[in-house]
């Protein structure tokens, strides 16, 4: 097992000049709790249904006063057989990806 160097310099500082937000797509049920719990965000126009899927722009950017580090995006959800909201997400995620500044694309989904 290779060794672990103890003097590696920190590069956070540098990372958030570069990019002081992380862009997240958030795809699944039950979103507007994942982001309270996992973001500490509050996000009470986040459209989340418990019977359907959402109505969202996947292209709105969700931003919060209580953690500036994320802007979420969120997705609309899919249906058996419908493939119009895939088509979105691809089209987005492409778009985002062709970006030339590190803050424009998404980072984790």
């Amino acid at each position: 097992m290779p060794t672990i160097t103890t003097n590696l310099s920190s590069r956070v500082e540098e990372s958030l000049a570069a990019c002081p937000q992380f862009r997240i797509l958030v795809i699944g049920v039950r979103k507007p709790s994942l982001v309270s719990s996992a973001f500490n965000m509050s996000l009470k126009n986040m459209d989340s249904p418990h019977n359907r899927a959402g109505t969202a722009s996947i292209s709105f950017a969700y931003n919060s006063d209580e953690n500036p580090r994320f802007i979420l995006h969120d997705s609309q959800g899919f249906e058996p057989g419908s493939t119009g909201n895939w088509n979105i997400l691809e089209r987005f995620l492409r778009e985002r990806s062709a970006t030339v500044e590190l803050k424009d694309p998404v980072h984790a989904i």
